[in-house]
């Protein structure tokens, strides 16, 4: 895993795995009103984002420092939870993980616009938040086997 910096070091467990908490449920919050706004290639990629937040809370909730990569499945192996996913939510992972990369490059962010309609990027708002609620019940099993 990656090395803590000296601020996180200092952070009790719940800390840290609140702060990625947190950071996840504004990406989450952030994405609803882009989906409202008409906004859905940055809905989408804020579903990625949250999605990479609360992967990430899973893995400090193992006590351990996430990576800084954007990769889902890696997230999802980092933090012992690829063999948990059903198909379905291995799929997702792996195709809601093109919107951290792909949404960054004109030329590729031309052909993703042309996927994001509201009805799938409606979609992939529903299982954003689904798999937000599942990691989350996780986290909270984690966190209150170690007290």
């Amino acid at each position: 895993m990656y090395k803590r910096n000296s601020r996180s070091e200092k952070m009790t467990l719940g800390e840290r795995v609140d702060e990625w908490l947190c950071i996840a449920n504004e990406d989450l919050e952030v994405a609803e009103m882009c989906l409202s706004a008409g906004k859905n290639l940055h809905c989408a990629f804020l579903c990625q984002q949250a999605v990479e937040k609360i992967l990430k809370a899973c893995i400090a909730a193992n006590d351990e420092t996430p990576l800084p990569i954007h990769n889902l499945p890696g997230l999802a192996s980092d933090a012992g939870l690829w063999e948990l996913l059903t198909v379905e939510q291995k799929l997702f992972l792996r195709a809601t993980t093109t919107y951290a990369i792909e949404t960054r490059y004109p030329g590729r962010k031309k052909s993703l616009v042309e996927q994001c309609t509201k009805e799938e990027v409606g979609k992939i708002l529903a299982s954003t938040k689904e798999m937000v609620v599942w990691l989350k019940e996780i986290i909270n099993e984690k966190l209150f086997q170690e007290k």
